[in-house]
């Protein structure tokens, strides 16, 4: 079997937590724990969890923005040096990852590097190109972020990211704060890119509906560990960890029973993860097993890390 394209490998992400004069380090938050993915060119893998599970720490550690405390990230086998162009990330609120003082045109690297080596007017029919690209009138070039709509501030910051040509583009929660009808043709959009661009795609959502319309495979995240990963239609079919399960529970059904389907207890601290299995505290088949033995880890033959999946 061929090399996957991008190898995440044991992932670790910990912040020392410093108190005193000396600012010494009492703790550490684990904000991701040995997380272990692959994934293909030209395909869409959905990233999927509550909030504060590590999904948007594993993002930015792609990218280069957090700084892994173990592990390493290959692409094409080969280990890759941190920050690198080829991956580019697209936040989740462009009004705060926008600068607002700036226009479009001004936003776009068809900037900084490239107009070094191209006149003003061509950087500006660069930066026009990128805009067409996304769905928006080049008009918008001289537009500041406040003039635009929500849509279209999104539209601009996956332009921008679009404009260095990366490989692998890492959208973080990019449509959590737009509406319904926008939010599709966002996602619309993105699978435009996939095709013309030959793009790979890492969708970072607390939305598991989103993610199944869209998604090839979705990883499920819970306090920093990889809990399940499957194919988007199996794993929401017949998903085997009782975490993935709460999750899927908790998705509204439109003109449906309005049952509030709630999961007990809080996320423990990462602070201070618990023995055993993370998830243990909160399980319903929790026992005592689980509260002493981590699980196994996922893996090609182990696509969901509990002591007592549901069966295949």
């Amino acid at each position: 079997m061929p090399a996957p394209w991008l190898q995440i490998d044991s992932l670790s992400v910990a912040y020392p937590v410093r108190r005193g004069v000396f600012a010494r380090t009492v703790a550490r938050v684990h904000a991701l724990s040995s997380v272990s993915l692959a994934l293909r060119r030209g395909g869409i893998l959905g990233l999927a969890g509550e909030s504060g599970c590590g999904k948007t720490t594993l993002g930015r550690a792609l990218c280069g923005l957090e700084h892994p405390s173990s592990g390493r990230i290959l692409l094409e086998g080969r280990p890759l040096r941190l920050p690198d162009t080829r991956i580019q990330m697209v936040f989740q609120d462009p009004s705060a990852s926008l600068n607002p003082r700036l226009p479009v045109r001004d936003l776009l690297p068809a900037a900084p590097p490239a107009r070094r080596l191209v006149s003003r007017r061509d950087a500006d029919s660069l930066a026009g190109s990128l805009l067409r690209e996304v769905g928006l009138p080049p008009s918008l070039l001289w537009r500041y972020p406040f003039e635009l709509s929500g849509g279209q501030r999104q539209r601009v910051a996956i332009a921008r990211a679009l404009a260095l040509r990366p490989e692998l583009l890492v959208c973080d929660e990019i449509t959590s704060a737009l509406d319904v009808s926008v939010q599709a043709q966002v996602l619309n959009l993105l699978l435009d890119l996939r095709t013309s661009r030959n793009l790979t795609l890492l969708l970072v959502s607390h939305d598991l509906g989103v993610l199944r319309r869209v998604s090839d495979r979705i990883a499920v995240m819970y306090l920093g560990h990889l809990v399940e990963l499957a194919p988007a239609d199996a794993l929401v079919a017949a998903p085997r960890h009782p975490y993935t399960q709460a999750l899927l529970r908790a998705v509204p059904v439109p003109f449906g029973p309005r049952t509030l389907h709630v999961l007990p207890g809080e996320p423990p601290s990462p602070l201070a993860p618990p023995p055993g299995c993370p998830f243990h505290p909160r399980c319903p088949r929790a026992d005592g097993l689980c509260r002493t033995v981590p699980p196994p880890h996922v893996s090609p033959d182990n696509p969901a890390a509990c002591h007592h999946p549901d069966p295949a």
